[in-house]
């Protein structure tokens, strides 16, 4: 499928192009934000403005709004009954809610509240829908299932990311992102990459790489696509084409369960955790820029 790619794409390609890894340092992130008792159950992320994230808890369909200057939440918006709410994407204006069933929200804000402005109904061969994000180059939603296709252990390997056209409301007849688990994880381990390990019945060490999807979200910079895996603690950042950038296995300590990923308009990474012995919290990783180069 041809994918217009914009001029500041194009620019971030060229500085972080496949293979070189990703552009921040995620042993240090340069501020976490612990959240409040309410939001211990963080589930998915996604920016505002530049000192502004909206997030949701995964039990309520209700919005947060979360303040980075003041590290609070400066508002909340019910929009909906209880339900297993898992993605939010902010898209011009409008907030688009995903429940793992499938069902979308369509939200505007007014007057201090939400606005129901729609419900749309995705339908898709895995179930337990998690990761919503909007990719800017091709203007879709990305909808990543957490669930697997069941069948030979060749489908079990296979994990998709779908584009929805909010033009259309249809999902795009072809995956934007169609991954093989095992072939991650040989090219991962081909380039030295840390992966997740278990151990068997018999005492072997293995990789334990499972990749079942959480959120995904796009490098504004570089159009890199970024998938989270809450089941493994991982990071996985693959190019446009859907190979691989860069794979991290994130520290258990500091983000036991990552359910959200989002960038800022400045280029700043933040991933979402929820607490398990402690709070939910929000990392923010600054963007490393590269060196110039003398001509």
């Amino acid at each position: 499928m041809f994918r217009p790619i914009t001029a500041a794409v194009l620019i971030g390609l060229a500085l972080h192009g496949a293979g070189q890894g990703i552009p921040f340092d995620l042993q240090r992130p340069v501020r976490v934000y612990p959240l409040p008792g309410e939001l211990r159950e963080i589930s998915a992320l996604t920016d505002v403005d530049a000192h502004t994230v909206a997030c949701l808890h995964d039990e309520a369909a209700r919005l947060y709004h979360f303040d980075l200057r003041e590290g609070r939440v400066t508002g909340s918006f019910h929009f909906g009954g209880p339900g297993d709410m898992e993605g939010l994407s902010h898209v011009r204006g409008e907030y688009f809610a995903l429940r793992s069933d499938g069902l979308l929200y369509r939200l505007g804000l007014k007057a201090g509240g939400a606005v129901l402005r729609d419900t749309l109904r995705i339908a898709l061969p895995q179930d337990d829908l998690e990761g919503l994000g909007h990719d800017p180059v091709d203007d879709v939603l990305l909808v990543a299932p957490k669930g697997v296709v069941k069948g030979s252990p060749r489908s079990r390997d296979v994990r998709r990311v779908h584009g929805y056209d909010l033009r259309t409301g249809r999902v795009l007849p072809r995956p934007v992102l169609h991954l093989s688990v095992d072939g991650i994880a040989a090219e991962a381990r081909r380039r030295g990459l840390a992966l997740p390990m278990k151990t068997t019945d018999k005492g072997r060490v293995v990789p334990a790489l499972k990749l079942r999807l959480s959120s995904v979200a796009v490098d504004p910079v570089t159009g890199h696509y970024h998938l989270l895996s809450a089941t493994d603690r991982v990071l996985v950042t693959v190019d446009r084409q859907g190979d691989l950038v860069d794979l991290h296995v994130l520290d258990a300590a500091r983000c036991p369960k990552p359910e959200g990923i989002t960038f800022l308009p400045g280029g700043d990474m933040l991933l979402c955790t929820e607490g398990e012995g402690m709070p939910g919290t929000i990392l923010r990783y600054a963007r490393i820029t590269p060196p110039v180069r003398n001509r």
